[in-house]
């Protein structure tokens, strides 16, 4: 009794943690032909052992069966257990095998279509460009023919447009991040130029002190170069109006971007800054923010939209002191711009 009742003991702790094991309910079945075949087996070999040396009496059978049961139940248990196990780690390799395979074959396809986007697409679309141009020039008064030319010329840039940002992203899978300290002012007071240079009606105003920094890449500019030229292009009001304000806390860095445009849809809130499929407005632009925003461990967000515009939110981590370099500010230096154009 005494050296069965730890047998037991154990086949019911291993049942509990078989109902926890990850292992199909086919692996169930295999244990339990395990414990059976332990039970007979060891039961046979007793009754081998009993005829050679017979018992005393029935309450020393029955002991001496009890005990054959139980053992070889354990044993069985054991046997199949680990065997389970075992094939469930060949099987877990198997398929972090084939997934090895498959991600390697996908970076082969990713590395293809970069180099047709960068050899073919982007050249193509930088020639028709070009012609547009030269058609555009020879074309004198005839106003069609300059119509025709700027329509052709406005899609080859939106073409470039695109194929750089699917090269981005593109960059984004592909490669690790490596982080510095970046000056998210200069890097403001830069796109906001841009966009001034770009869309010639364009209003802003900017809220953006000097020497603020987040750990970020060279890719950090195109979160504010994607989120600036949406609030302008997806905007119907005339002059459209864009604002950036700058929060830096102890902790965090809060960039807002806000427009006067027609608001986001609400079809579109919820996986804004996630995959393009099905949508068809505010396109590629915000799934590289999104993806970026991950990459630097920041957290966009839409936090206002109406009729009278949106607000788009991007939250950086602030830098702690052990990350920090050592930098040199110019006395005369120039303030972040703060005016309306």
């Amino acid at each position: 009794m005494v050296t069965c009742i730890p047998v037991v003991v154990g086949l019911i702790a291993g049942g509990y943690k078989l109902a926890q094991s990850p292992f199909s309910q086919r692996r169930y079945r295999r244990i339990l032909k395990w414990c059976l075949g332990g039970t007979t087996v060891f039961v046979l070999i007793n009754v081998g052992l009993m005829v050679a040396m017979p018992p005393g009496g029935v309450i020393q059978f029955l002991g001496w069966a009890r005990w054959a049961v139980s053992f070889g139940a354990g044993i069985g248990f054991l046997i199949g257990y680990y065997e389970a196990k075992a094939i469930h780690r060949e099987a877990i390799a198997q398929r972090s095998s084939v997934r090895a395979e498959e991600l390697e074959r996908r970076r082969e396809l990713l590395d293809y279509l970069n180099a047709l986007l960068r050899h073919e697409v982007l050249n193509t679309a930088n020639v028709v460009e070009g012609y547009a141009e030269l058609l555009d020039d020879v074309a004198g008064d005839e106003t069609t023919t300059r119509r025709y030319a700027g329509v052709i010329g406005r899609q080859a840039t939106d073409l470039t447009r695109v194929t750089k940002d699917v090269r981005l992203l593109l960059l984004t899978i592909e490669e690790e991040p490596t982080l510095r300290r970046v000056n998210l002012s200069e890097v403001l007071d830069d796109e906001l130029l841009k966009v001034r240079d770009r869309y010639e009606d364009v209003e802003t105003e900017a809220a953006v002190p000097d020497d603020v920094y987040v750990m970020a890449d060279d890719l950090l500019r195109r979160i504010f170069s994607n989120l600036l030229a949406n609030a302008v292009e997806h905007n119907d009001v005339r002059p459209p109006r864009v604002t950036v304000t700058v929060e830096a806390t102890a902790e965090t860095v809060t960039v807002r971007v806000a427009d006067n445009g027609p608001g986001v849809p609400e079809v579109e809130r919820d996986a804004l800054f996630e995959s393009t499929t099905g949508r068809t407005d505010h396109g590629i632009g915000l799934t590289i923010i999104g993806r970026l925003a991950d990459r630097y461990q920041a957290n966009v967000e839409l936090t206002e939209t109406g009729p009278e515009g949106s607000v788009f939110s991007v939250e950086f981590p602030r830098p702690d002191a052990e990350t920090t370099e050592s930098r040199t500010a110019s006395a005369d230096k120039s303030p972040a711009p703060s005016a309306s154009r």
